[in-house]
């Protein structure tokens, strides 16, 4: 299990919902032909995450990309959140 900063954050539309769900994720980032892969055939991944305002370890959430409507990755940069 990974314990450093997160990486990235992946932001996802899920289908019939009307916000974003925010991931940060840790260790390699995916890149978009691994999101556009996922998305297309509806895999269920693995990834090393931790939630935002708290001081937990990363955690392994298993995501359905079957779901996904669209999805896009922003940099994370430490103390301020994402950058842009």
């Amino acid at each position: 299990m990974v314990n450093s900063e997160p990486t990235c954050e992946l932001h996802l539309r899920m289908a019939g919902q009307a916000h974003d769900l925010m991931l940060r994720l840790h260790g390699d980032p995916p890149t978009e032909d691994d999101l556009a892969g996922w998305m297309q055939k509806g895999s269920v991944v693995r990834l090393e995450v931790s939630e935002q305002g708290s001081h937990q370890k990363a955690h392994v959430m298993l995501v359905n990309f079957s779901g996904v409507v669209f999805a896009w990755l922003v940099p994370f940069r430490s103390g301020r959140g994402v950058s842009f």
